[in-house]
């Protein structure tokens, strides 16, 4: 039986029947219970990934377990050695890496975060500064230090370096700290302390004699983690020329290091005439590392490499 009012029709009588059909069906249909709702709501969104690093280093949170922020670590921690030594836990959060540490509350370094942490002034502040603190807590400094905002990068002998080198000997654990310290410095944009420190380890173990149990370290993890490559070559060098004995190196092929260059000086081939009516003032820097190569100080002081070029300051 067919109801005239619901057959096909252009007038109002059967688009109102259509449109009640239409209610009614939609009416029928069972309600999606709210946990169902729900479900399908979450599933639409995308997931954001943790990044409890990033959220450490905007003073968002304190590190785990039984930590602190990292603003109190860099105003009240700073000044005790003790704590620094005895506490295990917060080294992964002050310069955590793509590996995970013993700290199994941290969170290894994702791609996306250290890209974050590499780009947000206010994370590369805090993240020099708690270099600086490391570097104190093992009695080195950056050269000529002066204030918190600082660009230099190459380090010397703290006041305190007898005493801290005296518990770096005592704990070789901090050796593996100052690896951890190294790779973060590579993975958070703050590359370019990594060789100057690695450097001054080398000497300190090849040169002065001194941390007797941080000789491998140096060579099989410091040195390993400085990114740049050139750099590194450099580095490998320096302690290739000062190990002994030298045929006990066993970090590189000797014939190949034999015919190494290191990056030199600025040299002049060409110097002004007459010479000696200049004064030459080598920086502190420059005093450093011509303190390290083949040549010897002339009486008008000017210093003069072993291939008889002059060094410009």
């Amino acid at each position: 039986m067919h109801c005239r009012g619901h057959q096909k029709g252009r007038d109002e009588i059967p688009k109102g029947n259509r449109r009640a059909d239409q209610a009614a069906k939609a009416a029928a249909k069972p309600l999606v219970p709210p946990e169902r709702v729900s479900k399908v709501l979450l599933c639409k969104q995308e997931e954001q990934d943790p990044m409890p690093n990033y959220e450490f280093y905007m003073n968002w949170r304190k590190f785990e377990p039984k930590g602190e922020f990292i603003d109190i670590i860099l105003q009240k921690w700073i000044a005790d050695d003790e704590l620094l030594e005895n506490n295990h836990d917060y080294i992964q959060w002050l310069f955590s890496n793509q590996g995970q540490g013993r700290n199994f509350y941290s969170t290894p370094l994702s791609p996306k975060g250290a890209r974050l942490m590499e780009n947000t002034s206010e994370i590369q502040q805090r993240l020099r500064r708690t270099y600086k603190m490391m570097l104190k807590f093992f009695g080195v400094k950056l050269v000529g230090e002066s204030g918190e905002d600082t660009i230099i990068t190459e380090v010397e002998r703290a006041e305190n370096f007898a005493e801290r080198f005296d518990n770096l000997t005592a704990n070789p654990h901090n050796n593996l700290r100052i690896t951890r310290m190294l790779l973060s410095l590579g993975e958070l944009g703050a590359e370019e302390y990594q060789a100057p420190l690695v450097k001054f380890f080398l000497r300190e173990t090849l040169i002065e004699n001194n941390l007797p149990r941080m000789k491998k370290s140096v060579m099989n993890f410091f040195v390993p983690a400085v990114r740049d490559v050139q750099k590194r070559r450099d580095l490998l060098y320096f302690a290739w020329r000062h190990h002994q004995p030298r045929e006990e190196f066993i970090w590189g092929k000797q014939e190949e290091l034999e015919r190494y260059k290191a990056r030199s000086a600025v040299c002049a081939p060409l110097l002004p005439t007459p010479l000696n009516e200049w004064i030459p003032v080598y920086s502190e820097k420059e005093k450093k590392w011509l303190s390290e190569e083949q040549g010897e100080y002339g009486e008008d002081g000017w210093f003069q490499l072993a291939d008889r070029k002059i060094v410009l300051p």
